[in-house]
């Protein structure tokens, strides 16, 4: 992966002068279209009535959560040797059948890289913005129910309301907490964290 797979803004500028305006975050997800397309639209309405800027960076690695945290250190180290290092990072992975993420877990943790985990996958956190589940679910289901929200493949669609995180995030408040973080339960997501670090660094109320 290089540099121009990067989502989002792609240029940012390394003056001194600027760098204070701005926060500087990545986020390295597990899916390649639906989550940096979630986070570059969720962030740019945060833009919109934030006073504080905060440029994020999602990126789609497409490989299991340990390649994900790997990929994430990788492009940390690139902007940091660049002299414009990142002031967050984080890792958006999925339970699913990983027999990678206890040690992806524990990678992140040494690495000082924060990291949302879905169970079975993020595409719960996306149907917390239309309905409640509690639920045993998995991903076939979900796929069911999201395509009833105008969902089509792995692409946001348009008009998804962003704006009814407040809703997800209490959805996902109400299930089972989490004993062991690689093992959490299903229905379960850990992104409420995500976007209250997001939502606190424009100055928003979580």
């Amino acid at each position: 992966m290089n540099l121009r797979q990067l989502r989002g803004p792609q240029k940012i500028s390394k003056s001194k002068n600027k760098r204070s305006e701005y926060t500087k975050i990545l986020i390295a997800a597990e899916g390649v279209n639906t989550e940096p397309q979630y986070f570059e639209k969720f962030t740019a309405l945060m833009r919109a009535k934030a006073v504080r800027v905060v440029s994020v960076k999602p990126v789609g690695v497409g490989r299991d959560p340990l390649s994900v945290v790997k990929e994430a250190k990788r492009l940390r180290d690139l902007e940091e040797k660049g002299g414009d290092p990142f002031d967050a990072v984080w890792c958006v992975v999925d339970v699913d059948e990983h027999a990678s993420l206890e040690r992806a877990c524990i990678e992140a943790s040494r690495l000082s890289i924060e990291i949302a985990i879905s169970s079975p996958c993020f595409e719960i956190w996306l149907l917390w913005h239309f309905e409640n589940r509690a639920s045993w679910i998995n991903a076939a289901t979900l796929s069911k129910l999201l395509r009833k929200q105008g969902f089509t493949g792995k692409s946001m669609p348009d008009g998804f309301p962003y704006e009814k995180y407040p809703e997800a995030m209490a959805r996902a408040s109400r299930c089972e907490e989490v004993k062991a973080k690689h093992a959490p339960p299903n229905p379960h997501s850990s992104v409420p964290k995500l976007i209250s670090a997001l939502l606190e660094l424009h100055g928003h109320n979580s």
